[in-house]
């Protein structure tokens, strides 16, 4: 009688699994058929191979893309090779991405980029905003940009217990963002199995010298963010909420 119990929760557990599975492969939208469209004005943009993780455009035209993220659980394309961050001039007829050097100490070897923000000072001083994932673990990297030299100089690490598994990140003001949880465990399986059961255990903080805060939660993998022009408002792909500073 015992065995018949246990084989009949093991079923009763299995198709709970299976169905569970098949609701992520939904939101996943894994089974859409996908038409191969050929647009006449796209073209391949050397140097990019190894994949594009975020982009930022300032008023000017320049484009910030960072490149090379490394992220657990997804194949990667240089395994060995740090990550960058390129600039494009949209302006140009044929844009061309250029790596940006980067001075001030920054380890460049452990450099591993994934959302990116960009905040334009009242100096017009442009800082760019990396996620970084040395070691797998997140940090958020302020560089100053160099439009004259093309380059990036590294002024700051900010590090928080509450910068867990963080995507991406939107700038207010000087050391002041929001920035996406995209999952509550860390370990690769951990985080494929957080999203099969359709856990809402992520969030969007708030980050400022002053205090941080958790200030929205109940998310299955909180992505990508912005910001109303007037700052009232921030969104991602999941939802749209008012500003609550």
């Amino acid at each position: 009688m015992g065995k018949l119990v246990a084989l009949v929760l093991l079923g009763v557990g299995l198709a709970l699994v299976g169905e569970m599975f098949l609701a992520f492969r939904e939101r996943m939208s894994a089974s859409r058929e996908v038409e191969p469209v050929e647009p006449e004005n796209c073209r391949l943009i050397e140097e990019l191979e190894n994949g594009s993780e975020d982009i930022d455009i300032l008023p000017s035209g320049l484009a910030f893309i960072s490149s090379g993220l490394k992220y657990p659980g997804l194949p990667n394309f240089a395994p060995d090779e740090p990550g960058k961050i390129f600039l494009m001039d949209l302006n140009e007829q044929n844009p061309r991405a250029q790596a940006l050097e980067i001075s001030g100490g920054f380890d460049k070897e452990l450099f591993n980029p994934h959302g990116i923000s960009i905040f334009i000072d009242k100096d017009h001083t442009v800082y760019l905003y990396v996620v970084n994932h040395p070691h797998m673990k997140s940090t958020v990297e302020i560089f100053k940009f160099e439009e004259q030299q093309r380059s990036l100089v590294y002024l700051k690490t900010i590090k928080h217990e509450l910068l867990k598994s963080v995507n991406d990140i939107v700038v207010l003001g000087p050391e002041q963002f929001y920035a996406t949880r995209d999952h509550y465990f860390t370990n690769s399986f951990l985080s494929l199995f957080e999203m099969i059961l359709d856990l809402r255990w992520t969030y969007v903080l708030f980050y400022s010298p002053r205090e941080v805060k958790v200030v929205a939660k109940g998310f299955c993998s909180a992505n990508g963010i912005t910001v109303s022009a007037d700052q009232k408002y921030f969104a991602s792909r999941m939802f749209c909420l008012r500003n609550p500073g």
